[in-house]
């Protein structure tokens, strides 16, 4: 598995951000992350603008704890 981090536009407002899904391979992230960044932002799918993947990370490598679980 891998995340994905992609930039972003909510078409309405003009707010720009960033946002990382992780899947097997890009064409699962692109597929998933429109709704995901939809639901987010508490808008409609088709006003989500998905820009240019910033960067891939192999979340083997990293490890992630919330602060909740320290």
């Amino acid at each position: 598995m891998k995340r994905f981090l992609f930039e972003y536009e909510v078409i309405s407002t003009g707010t720009k951000s960033e946002f990382s899904i992780t899947e097997l391979n890009e064409e699962q992230a692109k597929d998933k992350i429109v709704e995901r960044v939809a639901d987010m932002e508490f808008t409609e799918e088709d006003d989500i603008k998905i820009g240019e993947m910033i960067k891939i990370l192999n979340i083997e490598d990293n490890y992630y704890e919330c602060e909740g679980c320290t």
